[in-house]
Formats: C-alpha cells, sequence, structure tokens
C-alpha cells in the first residue's frame, strides 16, 4: 500500500487555499505515513509583481509555519519540507537563485518542473490556438531536456507529460505518440539515471480523468528498460480532499509494471519504501 505523499500543495502556492495544518490532518485521516508540502516557486512567472508575486512564496515564513507542525505531529507521520522548482531554459540568473535558495534552506525533497513555455503558460486553452499537440509537445519535452542539462540541484522529476492534461479538443486527444519523441525522452532518462535522479509518478493524470497517471505507462516502462529505479509518488494535491487519490489504481498499474516499491525523501535522502 502506498503511503507517501510526495507532492502536495497548501496556501504557500498562489493555487491552493488550503492551511499546511489541514493537509497535514487531511493526510493522518487518509493513513498517509509520509506527507511532502511542495509548494510552487515558479521565479519570474509571467505577470508577477513584487507586490503581488505569483507562484513564488517567502520560503522563511514556509518553515517557520511548517517545523513546529512537524514536531507536532511527528508520531503520526513524517513530514516533509519540500518545494516544486520551475525549472527553465537558458535561464542561469533563475538558476542561481533556486542554488541560494536550497543552500540556505535544509529541503527534505525538491522537485523538479516544468511549466512554462516561451514565458508563458500552456495551462490556458490561448497558448494552444494555430499550434498542433506533437508541435507543443515537441518543444516542451525539448526544453525539459535542456533545463536538466542546466540545472540538476533537485531529486526527482515532476509529472514528465503532464501536459497533454491541457490539450484542448480541436488539437486531438489527450494524449501523445511516444515513438515520435522517444529520442528526446530516451536522453531525459538517461540524464535523470545517471544523475541519481527520481521519476516521478503523479497521480493527477488519473484525478483529471486520463487513463494513467504521468508518466503514461509506455513512457515509463521506457525508464525502467534503460534502468531507472528511483520513483517517487505524488497526487499533486492542491486541498486536504486530493490527498493521495488514485493511490489504489497507481499501485495496480505499477505493480503491472514490475514495480514493487517507491522511495521518499528525508534531508534529500532517498528511502526505498515496499509496497
Amino acid at each position: 500500500m502506498i503511503k507517501a505523499d510526495q507532492h502536495t500543495h497548501c496556501n504557500f502556492s498562489s493555487d491552493s487555499d488550503a492551511s499546511p495544518e489541514s493537509m497535514v490532518v487531511g493526510a493522518i485521516e487518509k493513513g498517509i505515513t509520509h506527507l511532502c508540502l511542495t509548494d510552487h516557486m515558479d521565479l519570474d512567472y509571467p505577470g508577477t509583481t513584487k507586490e503581488e508575486p505569483l507562484f513564488e512564496f517567502n520560503v522563511a515564513d514556509y518553515f517557520t509555519a511548517l517545523t513546529p507542525l512537524k514536531e507536532a505531529y511527528r508520531d503520526k507521520l513524517y513530514l516533509g519540507i519540500g518545494i516544486e522548482l520551475g525549472l527553465r531554459p537558458g535561464r542561469e540568473d533563475l538558476n542561481q537563485q533556486m542554488h541560494k535558495l536550497l543552500t540556505d534552506y535544509s529541503f527534505d525533497f525538491v522537485l523538479g518542473s516544468v511549466h512554462l513555455l516561451d514565458n508563458d503558460d500552456p495551462y490556458y486553452e490561448s497558448y494552444w490556438q494555430n499550434r498542433t499537440a506533437k508541435d507543443i509537445l515537441s518543444k516542451y519535452f525539448s526544453d525539459m531536456l535542456t533545463s536538466l542539462k542546466e540545472y540538476d540541484n533537485f531529486d526527482s522529476l515532476g509529472h514528465l507529460d503532464y501536459l497533454i492534461r491541457y490539450i484542448p479538443p480541436y488539437c486531438g486527444e489527450k494524449d501523445y505518440i511516444f515513438r515520435e519523441h522517444q529520442e528526446v525522452m530516451d536522453e531525459i532518462f538517461k540524464l535523470l539515471i545517471s544523475k541519481d535522479k527520481a521519476l516521478e509518478i503523479n497521480t493527477a493524470g488519473l484525478i483529471k480523468g486520463l487513463p494513467c497517471f504521468h508518466p503514461k505507462l509506455e513512457t515509463l516502462k521506457r525508464y525502467l528498460e534503460l534502468g531507472g529505479k528511483l520513483i517517487s509518488i505524488g497526487s499533486d494535491g492542491h486541498s486536504p480532499d486530493k490527498i493521495a487519490t488514485k493511490f489504489k489504481e497507481t499501485e495496480e498499474l505499477l505493480r503491472s509494471c514490475g514495480i514493487s516499491g517507491y522511495y521518499v525523501y528525508k534531508k534529500r535522502i532517498p528511502e526505498y519504501i515496499p509496497f
């Protein structure tokens, strides 16, 4: 049974209203024994201002809020203090800021994720207009590879193919043909494996109505074929009710791939947990 959720958000993220304690209590109620809050740090997100930063938060305040909860609930679960960094190709300035952040603060777990393309967010349907899904996904995976080559101070690569969630109906199915992107995918996987970085299993794909988590099974199997072993699991939940969602189905799918466990991180050190 999966008892660790290593990708969740509270109100330190711009897209969540949940208090940190409500997330902890919600996790305990669902039988989770290892919860990690990984709030968004997407530096220089388009539209952000000094007065109202989007997808950025005060890290000192974050630790001040989470550290007492870590102690108060330590007999019921391990609360990891994590962060989800937004990776961007060609942005050495942001890479330096992120590296300093991780040097100054002792996080338990660091997710590296790509959310933006061309300084725009494909979450919005307007980004897809007059483009093909194949071209956008090709750029997404290419930017991801470039970002990983330029910055590797993270523990797990978040939601590898999550972009398919937002493919609008006029661009086709919420899917992709793996072989059309296999060359760049193989490079991504080989890079992760060579640097002992994990691949995240993000169950939000199932939550969003897709037939699989992120990455989809065909893609995950290629990671395993190339020798990938480190896997982290997260719901990407932004509220207590979304914590550990679809974990039962996820475990069944992982077992079908020959996977018998996953990794949790404490002070950025992976620890294997069997199902």
